[in-house]
């Protein structure tokens, strides 16, 4: 498993490691673009917009954007545990990505929810596993409340 997995919107996956960026060709220039050398070639790079929480980066790379979406190890391991999601456009159910706890859940049936919205926040090993819709969604049914206990691939959503 790779540190990092990085996603385009035009399709392009690439994987790397801390060592990958460690030996990076990499100078941050004073207004804040970097420049970068990999393979002979030569790359300005602007960041345009950073939204750490939903790990995605919009990127001007010689002046043409990309968007990325970034996945770390935490992400590779919930999508081998068969939790990818609410595709966009469909009709679904979010499961449980493990056991767990039903920690914080303040939600309503109905009730229209953004991309990046969180939507529970499942306990499990100590810690607090935020669970975000993937993309607009609105809630169709609600499977679970507050201290329930949920196993791994248990419904807890309906949406749509």
């Amino acid at each position: 498993m790779h540190d990092y997995i990085v996603n385009t919107s035009e399709g392009i996956s690439f994987e790397f490691d801390e060592d990958d960026v460690k030996t990076l060709d990499l100078i941050k220039n004073d207004n804040g673009t970097y420049h970068v050398l990999h393979k002979n070639r030569s790359y300005n790079i602007t960041i345009i917009k950073r939204d750490l929480n939903l790990k995605k980066l919009v990127l001007a790379v010689n002046g043409r954007e990309f968007e990325l979406f970034i996945k770390d190890k935490l992400d590779q391991k919930l999508d081998k545990l068969g939790f990818t999601g609410k595709k966009k456009g469909s009709t679904g159910e979010i499961k449980s990505p493990m056991p767990g706890l039903v920690h914080t859940i303040d939600l309503a049936e109905g009730q229209a929810m953004d991309k990046g919205d969180t939507l529970l926040i499942l306990e499990a090993m100590k810690m607090e596993n935020i669970i975000r819709a993937e993309n607009p969604l609105t809630i169709k049914s609600i499977c679970v409340k507050k201290g329930d206990t949920v196993a791994k691939n248990q419904v807890l959503l309906v949406v749509e």
